[in-house]
């Protein structure tokens, strides 16, 4: 049997999948790897709204800086994929500081321990702690085909595009799949 990296399909089916809809409807879904890594991520949606504000948030920045400066073509991108970067890394801080600061709040406080280990242990505080930007430059392809096309319509191609890859992931490999996602359950949040 042969091993398949999962992200290596997934980018491969949606490069598939992007073709049929700019093709058909004439949208962008993002950027050409966006929804293979969408896609695996469906199953955290905290993940995927964390990183289209990212987008949002570095689409709504590089406007600001256009209004002062002149950018287009080949500067506009670096400068909307570089400050997606920086956005997606200062995320990625504050979080990581978050849990740290959880973690230390924890410690120091005395009392009921138990209580203190089950609110831990929350719902909400287990999906904070593992909330993640989706990939460094995902952010600012996003938010170049934000520029481009649309917010709306970006959103619109990239959604159907995503649940496509994510569908035709369960039916040509499911148990890599279920592999996959055992594996992202099971990772430790900051490793």
């Amino acid at each position: 049997m042969i091993a398949l990296n999962i992200l290596a399909v997934a980018i491969g089916i949606g490069l598939f999948f992007t073709l049929l809809l700019s093709q058909a409807f004439g949208l962008a879904a993002g950027g050409l790897v966006v929804p293979g890594y969408m896609a695996l991520q469906l199953m955290n949606p905290f993940n995927v709204a964390l990183t289209l504000s990212a987008a949002l948030a570095t689409f709504l920045i590089v406007r600001v800086i256009a209004a002062y400066a002149v950018i287009y073509g080949r500067r506009q991108t670096i400068i909307m994929i570089l400050t997606g970067y920086l956005i997606a890394g200062l995320m990625d801080l504050l979080l990581g500081s978050m849990v740290a600061w959880t973690n230390l709040e924890m410690a120091g406080e005395s009392g009921d321990a138990e209580a203190r280990v089950a609110e831990l242990e929350s719902a909400f505080m287990m999906s904070m702690m593992e909330m993640s930007i989706i990939g460094y430059i995902i952010p600012g392809l996003i938010a170049i085909w934000f520029d481009r096309q649309g917010v709306l319509q970006t959103l619109c191609g990239l959604a159907v595009t995503a649940v496509l890859v994510r569908l035709a992931l369960i039916v040509v490999m499911p148990e890599t799949l279920q592999a996959y996602e055992a594996q992202q359950a099971f990772r430790m949040p900051g490793w």
